[in-house]
């Protein structure tokens, strides 16, 4: 995977049509149980939406812009890669191990730099406008730890997705269409 095909992967899903629908879903959570010790403006009406999902965007952009660029300084190739196996354990701990350790551009195992890079930009962007209180090292540490959770999240829904896809179905849940291309960045 080149630079281009990075940027596809990272920095066009974090900025282009979805992100809109996402981080206005994720703020609207948000505003649904907003930290109680925000100050009024942060947690009530229409500014606070405002606050709140540019807050969830700067996130977002700042997790993939890390990823992105340690991804390609490092030569990490950021695509997950399913486990082999059959045995659900260790597919689960594939999956989360992951996380941790992926692939280089040859496909050598390495550190996971890229993931701690995007897990930390996410988490201590917030601590440039935050309300007092949440804009310190702790808040920080634990919004990167949020982030971080969310990769690994992702890896186990990728792992998985087959046997997921399999259930729905037998469930008869209507079949969920692929995105359009604006959706996806695809050409």
């Amino acid at each position: 995977m080149g630079l281009g095909g990075k940027f596809k992967y990272f920095v066009e899903p974090a900025f282009g049509p979805r992100s809109f629908l996402t981080n206005g879903l994720s703020t609207g959570i948000r505003m649904a149980n907003p930290p109680s010790h925000y100050p009024h403006e942060w947690h009530a009406g229409a500014d606070a939406y405002g606050r709140l999902y540019g807050d969830s965007y700067a996130r977002s952009g700042a997790e993939s812009i890390g990823r992105f660029s340690a991804s390609v300084l490092l030569h990490e190739d950021p695509r997950y890669q399913r486990s082999e196996s059959n045995f659900v354990p260790a597919r689960l701990g594939h999956a989360l191990l992951f996380s941790f350790v992926d692939r280089t551009d040859g496909g050598h195992p390495t550190v996971a730099i890229s993931n701690f890079t995007g897990a930390a930009a996410s988490g201590f962007v917030g601590n440039a406008y935050l309300p007092a209180g949440f804009d310190n090292l702790t808040h920080a540490g634990q919004r990167s730890a949020v982030a971080f959770g969310g990769m690994a999240g992702q890896n186990v829904l990728q792992e998985f997705s087959p046997e997921l896809s399999q259930f729905l179905k037998k469930i008869h849940f209507p079949h969920i269409p692929l995105p359009p291309v604006w959706w996806t960045g695809d050409k």
